[in-house]
């Protein structure tokens, strides 16, 4: 039996890129864990690392690799200037 997973979700905008954790669970479906954090409106990054460490269910190991995953994300999407083309 496959074990629940956590997953970043992202709204990709112009102005803002929106950042959300979500619990997938096999055969029963995503369980929202945050709401959007947007940036550059707020400091999504800051407000994500907030949320996870308030969940002690996840390891440190578990929350480094979903900010270097944020990260990555963020820095696409201001490369980008918002432009998915």
């Amino acid at each position: 039996m496959a074990k629940p997973r956590l997953v970043l979700k992202f709204i990709w905008m112009e102005k803002n890129i929106g950042i959300a954790l979500d619990q997938m669970i096999p055969g029963h479906g995503a369980i929202p864990l945050s709401p959007y954090y947007f940036w550059p409106r707020k400091d999504a990054w800051e407000e994500l690392k907030v949320l996870l460490e308030t969940k002690p269910w996840i390891s440190q190991k578990q929350m480094i690799i979903l900010l270097n995953q944020a990260t990555d994300i963020i820095n696409l999407w201001q490369q980008s200037g918002g432009d998915l083309s």
